[in-house]
């Protein structure tokens, strides 16, 4: 039976935005997991880079990104990127969340220093039981019963 493996934000992002099709094909060896909170962040990030990119710039702030995204003037390029998304999303296992988790967070976040979300991405793999998280964020190597793979 091949081994699960956690998919964080940042990897998803690089499939979407990057065409990095090939981080997958790295992790054909595990069964990918992730979570809505993981799907959730890296659509809003979908959108906010796309957002960026009609805008020809490299950051802005978010009530200027709200107000270009409730324009629609970036409406075909996130329609392009949210489907590259679902398409990925039906490919992984998708956990579902609890109560339980939420609270095993708050510990993750004073035991581990970690921000909100990755303390649920944490505190999801611990109840799960899943060792392994592929992630180009480097605060997870701080989660002693996890195992960062870099693809």
């Amino acid at each position: 039976m091949r081994e699960k493996c956690f998919i964080d934000t940042t990897i998803i992002l690089e499939v979407v935005l990057q065409n990095q099709v090939n981080l997958l094909r790295k992790l054909a060896d595990f069964v990918l997991h992730t979570s809505i909170n993981v799907l959730e962040e890296a659509c809003y990030k979908i959108v906010s880079a796309c957002v960026l990119e009609s805008l020809g710039a490299e950051k802005a702030g978010i009530f200027k990104i709200k107000d270009v995204f409730e324009k629609g003037s970036a409406d075909e390029l996130i329609e392009e990127k949210l489907h590259i998304l679902n398409f990925l999303k039906n490919r992984l296992v998708v956990l579902e969340l609890n109560e339980s988790i939420f609270d095993e967070s708050k510990k993750m976040i004073k035991e581990y220093h970690l921000l909100p979300n990755d303390a649920l991405i944490a505190a999801t793999c611990k109840h799960y039981g899943i060792k392994k998280t592929a992630t180009f964020d480097e605060h997870f190597e701080r989660v002693d019963f996890l195992e960062v793979v870099e693809p």
